[in-house]
């Protein structure tokens, strides 16, 4: 996930279909029956951190009928990934509403990934119980977040100039000096 010598587009892929491997269907499956039980873990973690962060699970690393495990990573961890995705979701959620919750499968090179993300819903019942923890650990956020990114949005296409205006010709030189001396 993190790395210097490679651009996060080369190494973190958002396109896949979960479909393509048993094991990514399999794991937004539990994600998606469990919801309120891991939107819960995720406020949790949000408490005891008392920054925005999201929770990650590798598809590829359950072994048979054990549930998923969840790791949760705070937003100045995941900054390092460089990827602005993972960034901006994470930066621009509301912790006492949503709980993000990413799912991937890395290569079999263990070079690069393919990544999924999923917005839980913290149930009502749990936002009315801990309003004032909730209150209190959002007052200690921050109010800025920056986002670091490896490229520019369109890095690929340099942006052309518009052509300049060629400079104005310079004066024009009087002529007839030698007509107006009249040698012959």
């Amino acid at each position: 996930m993190y790395s210097r010598d490679r651009k996060a587009k080369d190494r973190i892929f958002w396109v896949f279909s979960p479909h393509k491997d048993e094991r990514v269907a399999s794991a937004l499956g539990y994600i998606e029956a469990m919801s309120a039980d891991i939107a819960t873990f995720g406020l949790q973690k949000f408490f005891e951190t008392r920054e925005r962060g999201a929770l990650f699970t590798n598809a590829g690393f359950r072994t048979g009928d054990s549930p998923p495990v969840f790791d949760w990573m705070t937003f100045d961890q995941l900054q390092a990934t460089r990827d602005q995705t993972i960034e901006t979701s994470v930066a621009y959620y509301d912790p006492a509403v949503h709980v993000i919750v990413f799912v991937f499968l890395l290569s079999r090179s263990g070079n690069s990934m393919a990544i999924w993300r999923r917005k839980l819903n913290v149930p009502n019942n749990l936002r009315l119980r801990y309003i004032h923890e909730i209150q209190l650990a959002k007052s200690a956020l921050r109010n800025d977040y920056e986002i670091h990114v490896d490229e520019l949005p369109y890095d690929e296409e340099p942006m052309e100039m518009p052509p300049e205006e060629p400079p104005p010709p310079p004066p024009k030189k009087k002529r007839g000096f030698w007509r107006r001396l009249k040698f012959w």
